[in-house]
């Protein structure tokens, strides 16, 4: 089995992060690299950091997702790096399952299903019958919160794009560079995680700037000459095609691959 890095940026939210690393650590039974990218947080992640083991980025102030993310993949040893969102919870053998998923599928990058929300339900036990029923289950789609991707799409595209600030679109950036290099991705049904949701970038709107989307999406157009959805038909036939892909998937498997929780 390839060998894992594990990447996750960080900007304060100290209870998530502290709840994501607690469940990497418990859930994860084979050989891992962690890395931890701190974006200047003021919030107790700093001491946090101290009593984990892993390697440990510190910046003075918020870099972004991308910039960060790139630090951490330059001083990752893995075969495959994760790219990880701090709000999320995985579940027991998550890396194992998805590598494995990988490595039959030959993908380039590889994704977990989700639940997003809340977190008042018991996690691994709902995990346990969601892969029982989902375990077939493949949808060529890329979930950006919790990424597996082989080392050699990085060797042939290069890293994020730092032109991105904060974070936003730069995982689209990356999937569309991705497929245009030849990569195949998708996500399974395989493997379950939990994914709060939005927390780091709720808190960069409320402590720094709300106009990073807008300059992520300028910066987005110039570089593809479109937005991220494009024109009328365009969005039009996204919609369509998600509306399909999700009534199939629970025709089939009595789930979707990502299902969202009432708050």
């Amino acid at each position: 089995m390839k060998s894992v890095s594990l990447v996750i940026a960080l900007y304060n939210q100290v209870d998530y992060t502290r709840r994501c690393i607690d469940s990497i650590v418990r859930c994860t039974q084979i050989p891992y690299e962690l890395i931890l990218v701190d974006n200047g947080s003021m919030d107790g992640t700093t001491e946090l950091l101290k009593t984990v083991h892993a390697t440990v980025i510190i910046n003075e102030k918020n870099l972004g997702c991308a910039k960060a993310w790139n630090q951490g993949i330059r001083a990752s040893h893995g075969e495959v790096v994760g790219i990880l969102n701090n709000d999320i919870v995985v579940t027991p053998g998550w890396v194992e399952h998805l590598i494995a998923f990988m490595e039959r599928g030959s993908y380039g990058i590889v994704c977990p299903s989700a639940r997003e929300g809340p977190l008042s339900y018991d996690l691994d036990a709902y995990a346990g019958t969601f892969t029982r029923a989902c375990r077939a289950a493949v949808r060529r789609d890329l979930y950006a919160p919790c990424m597996l991707i082989d080392r050699s799409v990085f060797d042939r595209i290069g890293l994020f794009d730092e032109g991105f600030s904060y974070g936003g679109c730069e995982d689209t950036d990356f999937r569309w560079r991705t497929e245009a290099a030849g990569f195949a991705m998708a996500m399974t049904g395989s493997v379950l995680i939990h994914h709060f949701s939005m927390v780091t970038q709720k808190a960069v709107k409320k402590s720094e700037t709300d106009q990073y989307w807008n300059q992520n999406m300028a910066h987005f157009q110039k570089k593809w000459g479109r937005t991220i959805r494009g024109n009328w038909f365009e969005r039009r036939w996204t919609d369509l095609r998600e509306k399909w892909i999700k009534r199939s998937e629970l025709r089939r498997f009595g789930h979707t691959l990502v299902e969202k929780i009432a708050s």
